[in-house]
């Protein structure tokens, strides 16, 4: 291996006085890349998402990842998955070649890509941030030498102080969502309602699903905890009776038009919607989770007393019946696992 070593002649920047860092220009999946962060700091190479969907590689090489990635504060971002791609550092043909694996991040960042410890392992790279130049042994005995673009660095800093946080949108302030027509329950007029002391609350049309978003998943989500080698169940399709048919068809539209559910071409766990007779002769449209709930392990933990949940909160004055009386979901899947509680109907 050639000795690399660094001296005042690498230091190529318009500006001496600097405490830039290192962004440079490489060649990822043949595509000419700029705006790429090198960060030591980093456990993990970062192809971010709006990147990816400019480069013309198929989402059908996307592995899924079931993990979370945590930044410098504490935060956790889930991934779409990871990919493994060909980079060059540097924009000559003699420079080595490597498979790269990048976890895949939708995030509001300046940069393009951020490569990390892992990529520069492997290219036995060396960084030089007073020269601003990045250094690594070639497959020829040579050292090649990547020098950053420092007016590059400078805009990118700039604009990420330019970025704002996303911000989760919120419903407006004193609406109402009405519940009955949600309601699993066939009989609602046993339903207890609260007494005295309580705020009427006007709204000036009639409100539906598409009125209650839900609760953000950076708040709470529902995961799936499945085995490790545990291997994916597509249920064979069944068909349904005409008026089945129907009832199923009515539902799955409601949850398409409030944006509970959404269509997906590629999936690897496949279940069926089960109809059940309800007591007012009318349908319920539930999902076959038989595979699925085997391949996750048992809790074992008692289900709450209902007596003791009650007595709990005798002393409150406003009681939430959040994920009580609907028919849908309020607390999203996450993420990751929301492919895996795919349903198929005719």
């Amino acid at each position: 291996m050639p000795v690399i070593t660094f001296s005042d002649e690498d230091f190529h920047a318009p500006d001496p006085d600097q405490d830039n860092p290192m962004v440079i220009t490489a060649m990822i999946a043949r595509y000419q890349i700029g705006k790429i962060l090198i960060d030591q700091g980093s456990s993990a190479n970062i192809l971010y998402w709006k990147t990816f969907k400019q480069m013309d590689v198929s989402e059908e090489a996307i592995m899924p990842l079931h993990e979370q990635i945590v930044g410098f504060a504490g935060e956790r971002v889930d991934t779409k998955g990871y990919i493994d791609l060909p980079v060059n550092l540097g924009m000559e043909k003699t420079t080595k070649e490597l498979k790269v694996r990048f976890l895949l991040i939708e995030a509001d960042t300046s940069y393009n890509v951020l490569l990390g410890r892992p990529c520069l392992n492997a290219f036995g790279a060396i960084v030089s941030t007073p020269h601003l130049v990045l250094k690594y042994p070639s497959d020829n005995e040579r050292v090649c030498t990547i020098r950053a673009n420092q007016n590059m660095a400078r805009e990118c800093y700039a604009a990420a102080l330019k970025v704002k946080p996303r911000i989760s949108k919120q419903t407006t302030e004193g609406s109402v969502v009405e519940m009955a027509e949600l309601d699993p329950r066939a009989n609602t007029e046993d339903r207890i309602e609260p007494m005295g002391g309580y705020p009427t609350v006007h709204h000036g049309r009639e409100q539906g699903p598409a009125d209650m978003p839900g609760i953000h998943p950076d708040v709470i989500s529902h995961k799936l905890s499945l085995f490790k080698d545990v291997r994916p169940a597509a249920q064979k399709k069944r068909r349904l009776e005409l008026e089945k048919r129907e009832v199923v068809d009515e539902e799955v539209g409601k949850l398409l038009k409030a944006g509970f559910i959404q269509e997906v071409k590629y999936t690897t766990w496949l279940a069926n919607v089960v109809m059940v007779k309800k007591s007012n002769d009318k349908w319920r449209m539930c999902t076959d989770f038989t595979d699925l709930n085997k391949a996750c392990p048992k809790d074992t933990y008692p289900l709450p007393s209902i007596d003791g949940l009650v007595d709990g909160v005798s002393r409150y004055e406003v009681l939430s019946f959040l994920d009580a009386y609907s028919g849908y979901n309020q607390i999203p899947m996450y993420r990751p696992d929301s492919e895996n509680t795919a349903f198929i109907t005719e």
